[in-house]
């Protein structure tokens, strides 16, 4: 959606339902599959639901305690793959995003797919003013996680001086939270 409240030409976007009363999930998709059409649209889904190992949700928290966040300087498809992975990691492989970045001051990754031919680094770190930071909600506290396409030195620099510090960098030089997949490094 845009997201011109926060910046003129910028757009959100956000998962939803990670803060569910029904999650962490304790079941998944097995044995799926897909039939399209003749012009290859996905036309009918079927699999079987089956239980899994539910992920620990942090204490106090609602649902997995955080929904995700990406703003970026463009309208684009990118973005939402970016969401997908964020959402499988976690439903599907109890990634504990929320603890990686209490315990780290962020997380850090490589090479996230978000296209055919294309992939991103992002820091992912708790929104930091003026976005909001999370919400209480009647099941529990929602933290508001914000990941940032960063550059390859950019990621290579955090692992020699921390996540925290390269957040600080991004916000002393302008860049913030955006996601500017074309932009330069903070660093040079």
């Amino acid at each position: 959606m845009q997201a011109d409240k926060i910046g003129k030409g910028f757009w959100a976007y956000t998962t939803f339902g990670m803060t569910n009363p029904d999650m962490p999930a304790s079941t998944m998709m097995a044995d799926y599959e897909i039939e399209t059409d003749e012009q290859g649209r996905a036309s009918k889904y079927s699999g079987t639901l089956q239980s899994k190992e539910q992920a620990n949700s942090p204490k106090g928290s609602a649902g997995y305690g955080y929904e995700m966040l990406l703003i970026a300087t463009e309208s684009a498809e990118w973005p939402l793959w970016f969401m997908q992975w964020s959402a499988n990691a976690e439903i599907l492989n109890n990634a504990g995003i929320l603890d990686r970045v209490e315990k780290y001051q962020g997380l850090t990754v490589q090479d996230i797919q978000v296209g055919e031919k294309e992939s991103v680094d992002v820091l992912i770190a708790k929104a930091q003013h003026p976005l909001p930071t999370g919400i209480n909600l009647p099941n529990g506290k929602m933290n508001l996680l914000v990941a940032t396409v960063i550059t390859d030195d950019e990621m290579q620099w955090s692992m020699e001086n921390g996540r925290e510090a390269l957040l600080a960098k991004l916000i002393e030089s302008g860049v913030g939270q955006i996601s500017n997949r074309n932009r330069k490094s903070v660093l040079k």
